[in-house]
Protein backbone atom coordinates (compact mmCIF):
# COMPACT_ATOMS: atom_id res chain seq x y z
CA UNK A 1 0.00 0.00 0.00
CA UNK A 2 2.75 2.32 0.94
CA UNK A 3 4.69 2.04 -2.61
CA UNK A 4 1.68 2.67 -4.19
CA UNK A 5 1.01 5.83 -2.33
CA UNK A 6 4.06 7.04 -2.83
CA UNK A 7 3.97 5.91 -6.85
CA UNK A 8 0.60 8.16 -7.23
CA UNK A 9 2.66 10.70 -4.89
CA UNK A 10 5.55 10.92 -7.49
CA UNK A 11 3.33 10.72 -10.50
CA UNK A 12 1.15 13.70 -9.26
CA UNK A 13 4.48 15.57 -8.58
CA UNK A 14 5.14 15.05 -11.91
CA UNK A 15 2.10 16.64 -13.49
CA UNK A 16 2.53 19.32 -11.10
CA UNK A 17 5.97 20.13 -12.30
CA UNK A 18 4.61 20.27 -16.37
CA UNK A 19 1.48 22.12 -15.03
CA UNK A 20 4.01 24.93 -13.94
CA UNK A 21 6.07 24.67 -16.95
CA UNK A 22 3.07 25.21 -19.24
CA UNK A 23 1.84 28.44 -17.28
CA UNK A 24 5.29 29.74 -18.30
CA UNK A 25 4.34 28.93 -22.10
CA UNK A 26 2.11 31.28 -24.72
CA UNK A 27 -0.62 29.90 -26.43
CA UNK A 28 -0.74 30.25 -29.85
CA UNK A 29 -3.21 29.01 -32.78
CA UNK A 30 -2.87 27.53 -36.38
CA UNK A 31 -2.03 31.09 -37.81
CA UNK A 32 -0.89 34.03 -35.45
CA UNK A 33 -0.38 38.14 -36.04
CA UNK A 34 3.47 39.01 -35.31
CA UNK A 35 5.26 42.39 -35.39
CA UNK A 36 8.68 42.32 -37.31
CA UNK A 37 10.35 45.74 -37.93
CA UNK A 38 7.04 47.69 -36.43
CA UNK A 39 5.15 45.96 -39.53
CA UNK A 40 1.96 43.30 -38.77
CA UNK A 41 2.46 40.43 -40.55
CA UNK A 42 0.40 37.36 -40.33
CA UNK A 43 1.97 34.01 -40.17
CA UNK A 44 1.35 30.69 -40.28
CA UNK A 45 2.27 27.85 -37.34
CA UNK A 46 3.36 24.89 -38.59
CA UNK A 47 4.92 22.03 -36.67
CA UNK A 48 6.49 20.23 -39.17
CA UNK A 49 8.66 23.09 -40.14
CA UNK A 50 11.99 22.35 -38.59
CA UNK A 51 12.67 25.88 -39.42
CA UNK A 52 10.63 29.60 -39.92
CA UNK A 53 10.47 30.69 -43.34
CA UNK A 54 10.38 34.59 -44.64
CA UNK A 55 9.42 35.54 -47.97
CA UNK A 56 11.81 36.86 -50.22
CA UNK A 57 10.12 39.97 -51.10
CA UNK A 58 9.31 40.55 -47.60
CA UNK A 59 12.87 39.77 -46.02
CA UNK A 60 13.39 42.82 -49.17
CA UNK A 61 11.22 44.73 -48.29
CA UNK A 62 11.75 45.06 -44.46
CA UNK A 63 15.58 45.20 -45.09
CA UNK A 64 16.49 42.29 -43.40
CA UNK A 65 19.57 41.18 -43.39
CA UNK A 66 22.59 40.35 -43.49
CA UNK A 67 22.50 36.85 -44.58
CA UNK A 68 24.22 34.72 -41.56
CA UNK A 69 24.71 31.24 -43.46
CA UNK A 70 23.66 29.22 -45.90
CA UNK A 71 21.73 25.55 -45.38
CA UNK A 72 20.00 22.92 -46.78
CA UNK A 73 16.46 22.61 -46.71
CA UNK A 74 13.63 20.06 -47.67
CA UNK A 75 10.57 21.36 -48.48
CA UNK A 76 7.66 20.12 -50.60
CA UNK A 77 9.36 21.32 -54.06
CA UNK A 78 12.48 19.20 -53.40
CA UNK A 79 15.74 19.93 -51.65
CA UNK A 80 17.71 23.24 -52.43
CA UNK A 81 20.04 25.58 -50.18
CA UNK A 82 18.58 28.61 -48.14
CA UNK A 83 20.38 31.91 -46.60
CA UNK A 84 19.53 32.43 -43.34
CA UNK A 85 18.52 35.62 -41.62
CA UNK A 86 18.25 36.83 -37.68
CA UNK A 87 15.98 39.04 -36.92
CA UNK A 88 13.92 40.35 -34.33
CA UNK A 89 10.31 39.36 -33.73
CA UNK A 90 7.31 40.11 -31.33
CA UNK A 91 4.33 37.42 -30.68
CA UNK A 92 2.28 38.64 -28.34
CA UNK A 93 4.04 40.69 -25.69
CA UNK A 94 7.15 37.96 -26.04
CA UNK A 95 10.45 39.68 -28.41
CA UNK A 96 13.08 37.64 -28.93
CA UNK A 97 15.56 36.94 -31.89
CA UNK A 98 14.82 34.34 -34.42
CA UNK A 99 16.29 32.92 -37.56
CA UNK A 100 14.38 32.69 -40.77
CA UNK A 101 15.04 31.27 -44.01
CA UNK A 102 14.43 33.07 -46.95
CA UNK A 103 12.11 31.78 -49.64
CA UNK A 104 9.95 32.53 -52.26
CA UNK A 105 6.33 32.61 -50.54
CA UNK A 106 4.06 34.01 -53.28
CA UNK A 107 2.50 31.35 -54.30
CA UNK A 108 1.63 30.06 -50.35
CA UNK A 109 -0.98 32.20 -48.51
CA UNK A 110 1.24 33.35 -45.73
CA UNK A 111 3.90 35.73 -46.50
CA UNK A 112 5.75 34.48 -42.87
CA UNK A 113 5.61 30.54 -41.31
CA UNK A 114 6.87 29.95 -37.78
CA UNK A 115 8.71 26.82 -37.71
CA UNK A 116 9.74 24.75 -34.33
CA UNK A 117 13.25 26.66 -33.91
CA UNK A 118 10.25 29.53 -32.58
CA UNK A 119 8.08 27.49 -30.99
CA UNK A 120 10.77 25.99 -28.94
CA UNK A 121 10.65 29.00 -27.10
CA UNK A 122 7.78 28.28 -24.85
CA UNK A 123 4.97 28.48 -27.02
CA UNK A 124 1.76 25.87 -27.39
CA UNK A 125 -0.12 25.55 -30.51
CA UNK A 126 -4.18 25.59 -29.59
CA UNK A 127 -6.23 24.84 -32.97
CA UNK A 128 -9.42 26.20 -31.11
CA UNK A 129 -7.75 29.42 -30.56
CA UNK A 130 -8.53 32.60 -33.22
CA UNK A 131 -7.24 35.37 -34.33
CA UNK A 132 -7.97 38.72 -32.39
CA UNK A 133 -9.35 41.53 -35.23
CA UNK A 134 -6.67 44.37 -35.00
CA UNK A 135 -7.12 47.75 -35.38
CA UNK A 136 -4.18 48.39 -37.92
CA UNK A 137 -3.04 46.94 -41.45
CA UNK A 138 -1.71 43.25 -41.32
CA UNK A 139 -0.06 42.13 -44.21
CA UNK A 140 -1.24 38.94 -45.40
CA UNK A 141 0.22 38.40 -48.62
CA UNK A 142 2.17 39.62 -51.35
CA UNK A 143 -0.63 42.31 -52.86
CA UNK A 144 -0.74 43.60 -49.42
CA UNK A 145 2.81 44.46 -49.26
CA UNK A 146 2.53 46.30 -53.07
CA UNK A 147 -0.24 48.08 -51.27
CA UNK A 148 2.29 49.05 -48.94
CA UNK A 149 4.42 50.46 -51.18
Amino acid sequence: MIKILKKISKRSDVIKKNIDKNKQKTVVGFYEDVIIKGLLIRAKVDTGASRSSIDSGLADFLKLGPIIERRAVISSHGRGIRPIIETEIKIFDRKFKASFNIASRHHLRYPLLIGKNILRKGFIIDPSKKLKKQKRKVIKNRKDLHDLK
